[in-house]
Parts: structure tokens; C-alpha cells; sequence
């Protein structure tokens, strides 16, 4: 999809209104590189395709072929004909809107969407690249109508659309009366969905002087500003209106707008020159700067210190970034930018496609109406009504309040305050007492990189270089799932010692510390409700309910349950029986419950045992298919967090959900008893509105074809369901070297069986090196090629996408990625 070649600079022109000069002004800015071109000193033949340097396209054109822009074009760059070529892709007869015109000749070529039409402009400009054998060269492509002209297939209109290209824009102003507004309007449309303004020209009025106003507004805001003097009317003949015309477009080209020498439409050719060039040396120049200037997070700088390891992210649109890698000097006739799905889906934030639409006019509107104004004892609308929301939806039945943070790690932290204060307050412990407590967890959880968060996990590599870290807590090594050679299995995980499994359960391989347990279907593995009545059930709350009672008799003393619901992420996309999870909360509540000298008739609303917090950070709002883990483990938390997805991927926000009863723990007549935690953008009010569009998109969506590929549906159509096929699941599971595989909801996670597994592991690492190589491409044409890139996580390769991927996008992955790990048992 990325179209940056060193060689041939590509401008879109796009109009802020019908009937403002679009093509006018388009031809005269060919001309004018067309004549730059033929004065320089040939070296090939001088006929022929190969002089062809000057490309223009009109994607989509309506009206008469006699009246058309290409022909247009065709008629007033013929003193360049032997430079210049023109295409059209789509041509309706009907002068009126496309996608109205298309309707009324069905018998007309006509895309299948409008990403083939995007393709198709796509290969039009990587063939024309291909004719200039080296040599530079420029192209132009024309929209239709206005910045908002309908497209195609509606509801889109070409500026969402053409979006994908993300190509250099040139802006056409409107001199009429009204056409100051209908060109700031048609700027800040474009700005908003990401477009680069590289320069603005205008025809000159002498009575609305509409460019006096509009030079001065875009050369505030660096853009560079062309009046061009106005064509001559049309009277007479066509002959010598096209005398006249031609004679316009020769003054033009070697004057300025005032009439001085100097050519305006010149100098604008020229400036479309060096502002490519100056994008190329930026795209360059960053790598280095980037070196010398940024601390990354999680990169060791001393393993990762060339121009070549450095990726700079261009753009992003759906699920893909186009990006440069200076692996090696660019060829002319290789694009600079290659497209790459986001596989670690912007280390899991992206959930909506990046540069979604609706999220990105949200945050607009927002940013417009409030820029950020203080929450404590206020509320505006878009934080008011976001808690409504997540109330309603996330925390149905039994939050009642929202705590906003900035991001997850925060929102953990508000958490652990939250549930610490009220079991204290439950408990009776004060003061320096409190600090003795601690948290009951998952081993491989992982909640965040500010201190306390750490705390509230296992030593990992993570948090054991960090010299105020200090393990609260006992982490309990919680079973797993995957497919394993292609059945569904539990797999016991160490160092937790387990006693043998009953009879009716254990296989013939199974030890004390060591065994796994396979199901005939995966629903049956998450289908809780019924499992808590299993012989396993009774062995998990039998086995955390004896490792708690030696804990106590240790004197550990507890504050909290915290739970990765259903996969621990960061652990290792490590998917945890949810069984296991489900038992670990009724045990920690039941027990703890007994010990509570409160614990007599108090109101069943209120919390028990022990504060339970779900840490929904990565895995909540439909990650996995799900909206809440409450509605898969059958059990409500009293707490729960949610951040990355929350915003959809756009910005940073996070959302603490308590129940009733732990927010009374805060209540009393002095200030210090209330929770004493914020920091300044506590419930940005853009951040609030886009989570809450970001909520609204998904909220109806029904995600069928995934579900078919896994057999849910019918009547009540719950059960687990993935965007990657089940049977694509099943066979990767079985290949030589791969541990174990699961997929849910969006996430593949892929075990590689290598002895030096872990986080610390490369060979993960390795892997995704080689598959970044492959290029993904689309059978039937009905998405563009691209690579897949993600990050490792030690042994384990783990893919996500966005909840709006399609199943071709889908399967062509599974495709690449089957062939790299068959060829990798091979090589």
C-alpha cells in the first residue's frame, strides 16, 4: 500500500469544492513539470514509452467522455504528449455524484469496494514507476468533486477512502463567494484523518480576493500558499477558447500571480519537488536522530544501536503502519515504505484499526469543546456519561463506581488501594501494620512497571533489577490451556507441588508435579458453570485451600486477590484454566469470610473475604471475544481495571470499576480516610469521549463468520470463538517444535519448544525476523499486500488483530505463517 519512491513523487489533488479549478490548476502543474523534465538532458531515446515522465490519474471521473478530465488534460498538455500520459480507472456518463452515476450504467466496469479501487490506483502508480527505468519522474491524481464526494460504495467518501494511500495532498482552494469556509473546512477534514498538505493554490478573484484572506491562514500554519491568476472567460469559438487557454496556461507558467516574472505554477512544480526530497531526507535522517536522542522501553540500547535496527513509522491506517527500515540504501524503483501488519497490535492497544475514523472526529470534537478541564468535585459530560457506560456494560451488577487514571499500570495501582484500605478497615490492621500484607496472585501475571504494580507480582525479569522491588504476596502456579497436537489440554504448570490427581482423572503419564488433562472440545474447557461441579474443581479448591492454610501458619497475612482474568499476557500469552481462576476466587472468599469477626449478617452486596480484583487491562472489552471475564468465571470481581483497549488504541486512559461496598470503606468525616490517589488529566475529556465512540462501535456487533469457524452459534450462541480458524489452530499445534497453541477472540499465542524458554528467550525473536521477510499477498485481490511484524515474548510468538480484521486478511496469514514453521522443522 505505501507509495514513497525516491524517483517518482506522487501528488493527490483534491478539490474544496466543485467547480474551483481543480483540473485547471492540476494541468498546469503537469505542464509545468512536464517542460522541467523535457529541458533536462535526455540519455534515452526520443520517442517512445520510455520518455513517458509525467503520469496523470483520475481514479473515478462522471460525465460525457467528450467532457472528461482526462481528455481535459490530454487536450492542454499536448505540446508535453511525448512526456506525459494520462489514465482513467473508472468513467460514468452521467455528470452527477459517483456512486449515483455508477447505479445508472450497471453495465460499466464497476470495483467490488472500494479498497479495489484504492488497489487499483495502488498498481497504477508502482507501474509507472516501474516505465521511468530510474529516471524521476512525477505523477498526479485527481479526486472527484470535493474533499467529501461520496464514494463508490457509501457510505465513505473519497477522503476516508483514498486515506489508505495516505498520499501527499495538494489543496485547491475555492475564490467564491462562501469559499473561504468551504476550503478551512475542507484543510481541517483532511488534517483530521491524517493527510500531509504540501502546498495550496488558488485562482485569483478580483472582487471576493478570497486568497488574501487564505495565504495568510495557511502560512500560519506552514503550508505553502500560490494565487494563480484566474483563465480567460470562455466567449467565442471552442477554437479560440482553446487558443486562449493554452496561451493562459503559457503566461502562468512564467508569472507570478501579480504579473511580475516568475512563474508561480513554476515555483509551485518546483516547490512539490523539494518538499518529496525533504520528506525522503527526513525518513532518512530519523533513524540516527532517534539513536542519539530516545530511551526505549524494554530494549537492551546495547543489542539495539544501528540505523538499521531502528523501524520509523510513517503512518498508520487499520490494521497496518507503513514503515522504513535503513536496512540498506533504497533503489530508485523500490518503494521506501513498506506496510506491515500490526501483530502486536501496537503492544495491545489497537483493538478499532488504526486512525479510525469515528474515534479520531470524537477526540476532535472533544478537544474543541473542553481541551482538558479538573475533575475533583466537578464532571463534564464525556466523563459522566463513559462511567455511566461502563457501569452499565463491563461492571452490570455490581460496580457502581469509576476511579479514571491514565494508564493500566495506575489503574492497578488505584486498585491495590482500593482493596488493601478496605480489607484494613474490615480487618482492623493500621498504619505501618498494613505494610506487612500482602496480595494473592497468578505466577507469570503481570500488572504494570510502577512500583507498587511490580510489587504485585512474582520476581520476574521484569522487576528484579529494580532496586525498590519487593515481592508482596504468594503467586499460585495456575494450570494452562493450548492445543496440543491438536487437542485441547489443562497442562499443570511448576513450581507449584500438586498431589497426584484423583483416579478418575489422571492420565497414565501424570506425576505429582507434572500432568495434563485433555478435552474432546474446547467449549467444554470453558464452559465453567458446570465445571465447578467436577472432580477437578474439588482438587483446585482443595490444593489452594491447603497452600493458604500453610501460609497462614507461616503468618502471611493477605489484603487482596488480584487475577489476570483467562490470559496472562505479558506472562507469556499463557490462556489459565478458568476453572482454576474460578476456584481460586471462591476459596480466597469463603475462607477468608470466617475469619472476619464482621463477617455476621453483613449484606450479601458487600464484599467477601478477601477484595477481588480483576486486572482487565489487556484482556477486557472484547479482546477475547468477551466483553467482561465476569461473564466466562461465572464469579463478579469487587474491582476491576481497564485501559489500552479502552480508548480503542487511540489514547491513553484507564478506568478503575469498585462495588458499593468498597467505595463505603473511603467514607468518613476527614479528608484522609478518602482515597488520596489522582494525577492532573484524571478524566481528559477527550480521552472519556473517544473510549466511550470506542465502546459504541462495538456495541451490536456480532462477529459471525469467526464464531462459524468455531462452531458457536445457534440459540444462545455463547462459547469461545477466535478470528483464527480453529483448524488452521489445530494443525499448528502439531508441528514439530511448536510446545503448544491458543487462540481466543483476537490473540494467537504460538509456544515454541526450545530448552532456554522464557522471557529472556531469542527464539522467538528469531522467528519473527525471518517471517518479517514474507510478504502477505491476497489471492483474489481483495486487500493489499503486506509483511506481519510483532514483538517476542521470550519462547512464545503471539499475533493479534484488530476486532474489524476480515477473515481474507485472516486466512492469507494463516497461510504465511504455516509455511514458515513447516519450513522451519525443515531447515
Amino acid at each position: 500500500m505505501p507509495l514513497l519512491f525516491p524517483n517518482l513523487r506522487i501528488s493527490q489533488v483534491f478539490g474544496a469544492n466543485t467547480d474551483v479549478g481543480k483540473t485547471l490548476l492540476t494541468t498546469a502543474l503537469l505542464r509545468a513539470t512536464a517542460a522541467q523534465y523535457t529541458n533536462e538532458t535526455e540519455t534515452s531515446s526520443a520517442s517512445g514509452p520510455s520518455r513517458k515522465r509525467v503520469f496523470y490519474l483520475k481514479p473515478v471521473s462522471t460525465g460525457p467522455d467528450e467532457e472528461s478530465d482526462v481528455n481535459f488534460v490530454e487536450r492542454y498538455a499536448a505540446p508535453y504528449q511525448d512526456v506525459v500520459t494520462t489514465k482513467n480507472l473508472y468513467q460514468y456518463r452521467e455528470p452527477m455524484s459517483p456512486h449515483l452515476a455508477a447505479q445508472l450504467a450497471p453495465e460499466l466496469p464497476f470495483p467490488s469496494s472500494n479498497d479495489e479501487l484504492v488497489d487499483g490506483v495502488e498498481r497504477y502508480a508502482r507501474t509507472s514507476q516501474q516505465r521511468l527505468g530510474g529516471k524521476r519522474g512525477a505523477m498526479f491524481i485527481e479526486t472527484a468533486g470535493g474533499v467529501h464526494s461520496p464514494s463508490l460504495h457509501p457510505p465513505h467518501t473519497q477522503s476516508t477512502f483514498l486515506r489508505a494511500l495516505r498520499l501527499p495532498s495538494v489543496l485547491i482552494a475555492s475564490p467564491h463567494l462562501g469559499g473561504i469556509s468551504t476550503t478551512v473546512s475542507s484543510y481541517e477534514s483532511l488534517i483530521i484523518r491524517g493527510y500531509t498538505i504540501s502546498a495550496v493554490l488558488c485562482l485569483h478573484h478580483s472582487y471576493y480576493r478570497n486568497h488574501s484572506f487564505l495565504r495568510q491562514y495557511f502560512q500560519d500554519r506552514g503550508i505553502r500558499f500560490f494565487t494563480v491568476r484566474p483563465p480567460p472567460k470562455k466567449h467565442g469559438t471552442v477554437l479560440e477558447d482553446t487558443v486562449r487557454l493554452n496561451q493562459w496556461y503559457a503566461d502562468v507558467e512564467q508569472l507570478s500571480s501579480e504579473g511580475e516574472s516568475g512563474g508561480v505554477i513554476r515555483d509551485a512544480a518546483l516547490w512539490l519537488e523539494e518538499d518529496h526530497d525533504a520528506r525522503i531526507q527526513e525518513l532518512e535522517g530519523m533513524p540516527e536522530r532517534t539513536l542519539k536522542t530516545i530511551w526505549w522501553p524494554f530494549t537492551q540500547h546495547d543489542l539495539v544501536n544501528k540505523r538499521e535496527d531502528v523501524m520509523v513509522v510513517d503512518s498508520a491506517f487499520q490494521d497496518n503502519f507503513d514503515a522504513y527500515y535503513a536496512k540498506a540504501p533504497v533503489k530508485s524503483n523500490d518503494s521506501m515504505l513498506n506496510s506491515y501488519m500490526d501483530g502486536s497490535a501496537s503492544w495491545f492497544t489497537q483493538s478499532h484499526g488504526h486512525a479510525a475514523e469515528p474515534l479520531t472526529i470524537a477526540a476532535a470534537s472533544a478537544a474543541g469543546r473542553y481541551g482538558h478541564v479538573l475533575f475533583p468535585s466537578g464532571t463534564n459530560k464525556p466523563a459522566l456519561d463513559l462511567a455511566e457506560k461502563l457501569v452499565s456494560t463491563v461492571g452490570a451488577g455490581w460496580a457502581e463506581r469509576v476511579f479514571y487514571s491514565d494508564n493500566g499500570s495506575t489503574a492497578v495501582e488505584v486498585a491495590l488501594k482500593m482493596a488493601l484500605r478496605a480489607s484494613a478497615r474490615r480487618y482492623g490492621w493500621t498504619g505501618e501494620l498494613g505494610g506487612d500484607v500482602g496480595i494473592i496472585g497468578l505466577r507469570g501475571g503481570y500488572h504494570g512497571d510502577t512500583i507498587g504494580a511490580m510489587d504485585a507480582a512474582e520476581a520476574s525479569s521484569y522487576n528484579t533489577a529494580v532496586d525498590w522491588y519487593k515481592g508482596r504476596g504468594h503467586w499460585f502456579s495456575p494450570p494452562t490451556v493450548q492445543y496440543i497436537r491438536g487437542v485441547p489440554t489443562i497442562r499443570s504448570t511448576s513450581p507449584d507441588s500438586w498431589d497426584p490427581l484423583p483416579s478418575s482423572l489422571a492420565p497414565a503419564s501424570s506425576t505429582s508435579d507434572s500432568w495434563e488433562i485433555a478435552f474432546s472440545d474446547l467449549q467444554d474447557v470453558y464452559n465453567v458453570s458446570d465445571r465447578l461441579t467436577s472432580p477437578l474443581a474439588t482438587y483446585y479448591r482443595n490444593h489452594i485451600r491447603s497452600t493458604l492454610e500453610r501460609l497462614a501458619g507461616e503468618g502471611r497475612r493477605f489484603g487482596a486477590l488480584i487475577l489476570e482474568p483467562i490470559c496472562l499476557g505479558a506472562g507469556g500469552m499463557a490462556f489459565v484454566d478458568p476453572l482454576f481462576q474460578a476456584c481460586l476466587v471462591e476459596v480466597v472468599r469463603a475462607k477468608y469470610s470466617s475469619e472476619s469477626v464482621s463477617s455476621k449478617d453483613r449484606p450479601s452486596s458487600e464484599w467477601c473475604g478477601l477484595p477481588v480484583i480483576y486486572d482487565e487491562v489487556f484482556s477486557g472489552l472484547n479482546r477475547f471475544g468477551y466483553l467482561a471475564a465476569s461473564s466466562v468465571l461465572s464469579h463478579p470481581p469487587d474491582i476491576s481495571t481497564y485501559a489500552k483497549i479502552l480508548t480503542g488504541g487511540l489514547l491513553p486512559l484507564a478506568a478503575t470499576l469498585a462495588s458499593k461496598s468498597i467505595f463505603e470503606a473511603f467514607l468518613s468525616s476527614s479528608k484522609r480516610d478518602a482515597l488520596l490517589h489522582g494525577h492532573s488529566y484524571t478524566a481528559h475529556p477527550v480521552g472519556c469521549a473517544v473510549a466511550l465512540r470506542a465502546i459504541e462501535m462495538t456495541e451490536g456487533m456480532e462477529w459471525k463468520t469467526e464464531k462459524e469457524l468455531w462452531g458457536v452459534g445457534g440459540k444462545d450462541n455463547v462459547g469461545r470463538w477466535s478470528f483464527w480458524d480453529k483448524g488452521f489452530v489445530m494443525s499448528l499445534s502439531g508441528v514439530k517444535g511448536v510446545k503448544g497453541v491458543m487462540a481466543m477472540g483476537t490473540v494467537l499465542g504460538i509456544e515454541l519448544d526450545v530448552a532456554d524458554g522464557g522471557y529472556t528467550s531469542h527464539a522467538a525473536l528469531d522467528f519473527l525476523t525471518d517471517l518479517r521477510k514474507e510478504i502477505v499477498f491476497s489471492p483474489k485481490g481483495e486487500f493489499s499486500s503486506f509483511q506481519i511484524h510483532s514483538r517476542p515474548l521470550g519462547n512464545v510468538v503471539y499475533l493479534m488483530t484488530s476486532l474489524y480484521t476480515s477473515p481474507s486478511v485472516m486466512r492469507a496469514m494463516e497461510e504465511v505463517l504455516g509455511k514458515k514453521f513447516r519450513e522451519r522443522v525443515t531447515s
